[in-house]
C-alpha cells in the first residue's frame, strides 16, 4: 500500500484516548509471537499480535493487530524488530491504571493503540524518507531506562536472602553474552486445542555474564522473532539491556536461571551515557570462561588420563556419591575410579544412535538434525574452502555397567577408545550390518569387566554427569569376587 498524502501523522506523545484515527511513524522494538483463537460469533480463526514501537528516546507503547490468520500471518512475516513502519488508521486506548498484568512490555505513556483488520493498518515506512528512518532507527539501541538501575548478575543467582525474594521476578540486568548454545526444539507436551499451533517449541539458551559473576546465568529465549535477532549476537562482544526479564527456579538445571518473558525488552548492545558498556566489555574479553559454557564443545577424548594412572576402586554408589551426594567435593571437578562390574547395556544393533559427528574446524559437536556446524566463523570458512569434508564421524554409545550396589547408567564408550576396544574404526562401525552388530554386542554385554573411567560432575551450566570409559578388560570370575569381597 502506499503511503496517504492525507494521513496526519502525530508523535506518540500526543494520542488522546478519544482518537479513533491515529497515525504515526514508529519504530518496533518488540514483536509478540500471533496468538490465535476461534471467534465464537463467526466461526473462523482470528489472531493477534503485538508490537510495541517508539518514536522518541523517551516514548514507548504497543500497538495490538487483530485480524484474520491471513491478516495476521502477512503482519507476522512483513514486521521485524528495527523495522521503520507507518501505523494508520488506528484506535487510541487508555492503559488502566496500575499498570497491566505482564502480558506485554510496559509502556511509558498511559495510551496504547489497536488495529482491526478493516478499520486501520501498517506499512513499512517510505525507504524515500532516508533521514526519518535513520533517526528511529537509532533507537533500537538507546534504553528508555537507566542502565544504572540495574541489577548485578550475583544479587538475582548467588544472593541467599535477596535470591529467594526474586524467584519469579523482574529484573533489569546489564550482562554480556558469553557463550550461545545450539537451537533446541521440544515436543508439546499437550495437545493443541483449536487454532493452536502444532509445531515443535524452538529454545534458544544463552549463557550471560556481568563482573559480580563471571559463572554466569543462562538466559532462554522462546519467541522466533529474538531468536533471529540473537543469531547475530556474538560471545563477549555483544552486550544486552534486560528490562523484566523473569527470574525463575530451574528443576532441571538445578539453580535461579533468566526468561524472556512476553513483557521483557532487549536492548543489544545499548549506546547510553558513561562508560558501564565498555567496562564490561573490556571485563568479557579477559574474563576466563567455565568450560561447561558451551554445550555442543565435545567432550575432551584427546586428553583423557592413561589406564595406569587409575587406580581408586569404587562402586557405582559411592562414584553417584561422590559425583553429586553427601562425599561431593566442590573443589574438584572430575575424578578417575576403577570398578568391577558387569555391561548390562550395550545397544548397538537397536534403534540407539551409536555415532556423533563434529565440525572438523571448531571440533564441536553438529546436533544430529543438521549437517554443517552453526558456528559463523566456521561457515565462513567452508565457503572460502569448498573441499573436504566439514564433519567427522566417531562412535559415541551409552552402555550401563552394574555391580552389586547399583548401575552406572551415564557411562560412555566414545572415540578412539571405543575404536581401540571394539576393534574397528567409526566409518566401518557405521557399515556394519545387523547381524554383525549383533555379534559385537555379545563380545561385551553380559561380561565381567575391569573399567576404568573418568566421572566429569554435574555443574551449573551442564546437569548431567559425564562417565567416559578410559579402558576396560575382561576380568575372570575369580579376580571379581577378591576384588569385591571388601565391598
Amino acid at each position: 500500500m502506499s503511503k496517504s498524502q492525507k494521513t496526519k501523522y502525530l508523535r506518540l506523545a500526543e494520542m488522546q484516548p478519544t482518537m479513533t484515527n491515529y497515525s504515526a511513524v514508529v519504530l518496533i522494538i518488540s514483536k509478540s509471537s500471533p496468538n490465535w483463537f476461534l471467534d465464537k460469533f463467526s466461526g473462523s480463526e482470528r489472531g493477534v499480535i503485538t508490537l510495541t514501537v517508539r518514536d522518541s528516546i523517551s516514548h514507548i507503547t504497543n500497538c495490538k493487530c487483530w485480524g484474520q490468520r491471513s491478516c495476521v500471518d502477512e503482519y507476522n512475516a512483513m514486521l521485524h524488530i528495527g523495522d521503520v513502519v507507518d501505523i494508520v488508521g488506528a484506535k487510541v486506548m487508555s492503559l488502566s491504571i496500575p499498570h497491566e498484568p505482564r502480558y506485554q512490555p510496559q509502556a511509558t505513556l498511559s495510551c496504547a493503540l489497536t488495529i482491526n483488520e478493516g478499520y486501520g493498518h501498517i506499512v513499512r515506512h517510505d525507504s524515500d524518507d532516508v533521514p526519518t528512518t535513520e533517526a528511529l532507527k537509532q533507537l533500537i539501541h538507546k534504553p528508555h531506562k537507566p542502565l544504572g538501575s540495574t541489577l548485578d548478575l550475583v544479587d538475582v543467582c548467588c544472593g541467599t536472602g535477596l535470591q529467594e525474594r526474586l524467584l519469579n521476578a523482574y529484573v533489569d540486568l546489564l550482562v554480556v553474552v558469553a557463550a550461545i548454545r545450539p537451537l533446541r526444539e521440544l515436543k508439546r507436551k499437550l495437545a493443541p486445542s483449536c487454532g493452536k499451533d502444532n509445531g515443535p517449541l524452538q529454545c534458544l539458551e544463552l549463557i550471560v555474564i556481568d563482573a559480580s559473576c563471571p559463572d554466569g546465568m543462562l538466559l532462554s529465549l522462546w519467541q522466533p522473532e529474538w531468536i533471529r535477532r540473537a543469531k547475530h549476537w556474538q560471545p563477549r562482544k555483544t552486550v544486552l539491556h534486560l528490562i523484566d526479564v523473569r527470574i525463575s527456579y530451574s528443576d532441571y538445571y538445578r539453580c535461579p536461571v533468566l526468561n524472556h518473558a512476553n513483557c521483557t525488552l532487549i536492548y543489544d548492545d545499548p549506546q547510553a551515557a558513561g562508560g558501564d558498556c565498555a567496562a564490561l566489555l573490556s571485563f568479557a574479553a579477559t574474563v576466563l570462561l567455565p568450560k561447561n559454557f558451551d554445550q555442543s564443545v565435545q567432550t575432551d577424548l584427546a586428553n583423557l588420563p592413561t589406564a595406569c594412572e587409575i587406580q581408586t576402586q569404587m562402586t557405582s554408589k559411592q562414584i553417584y556419591s561422590r559425583a553429586e551426594g553427601e562425599l561431593g567435593n566442590a573443589i574438584t571437578d572430575q575424578f578417575t575410579a576403577v570398578i568391577y562390574c558387569m555391561v548390562t547395556k550395550f545397544d548397538i544393533d537397536g534403534l540407539s544412535m551409536n555415532t556423533s559427528k563434529k565440525c572438523t574446524k571448531c571440533q564441536r559437536l553438529v546436533p544430529r538434525n543438521q549437517s554443517d556446524c552453526a558456528s559463523e566463523a566456521c561457515q565462513l570458512e567452508f565457503s572460502l574452502e569448498s573441499n573436504g569434508p566439514r564433519h567427522s564421524s566417531f562412535i559415541n554409545i551409552n552402555i550401563q555397567l552394574s555391580d552389586q550396589t547399583g548401575t552406572l547408567v551415564e557411562s560412555r564408550l566414545s572415540g578412539h577408545v571405543a575404536e581401540r576396544l571394539m576393534g574397528i574404526k567409526a566409518d566401518d562401525f557405521q557399515r556394519l550390518s545387523e547381524r554383525a552388530r549383533t555379534e559385537l554386542k555379545w563380545r561385551f554385554l553380559l561380561k565381567y569387566f575391569e573399567v576404568k573411567l573418568l566421572i566429569k560432575k554435574p555443574e551449573t551450566m551442564s546437569k548431567n554427569l559425564v562417565v567416559l570409559v578410559v579402558d576396560m578388560q575382561t576380568v575372570p570370575l575369580n579376580k571379581l569376587v577378591e576384588k569385591i569381597s571388601v565391598f
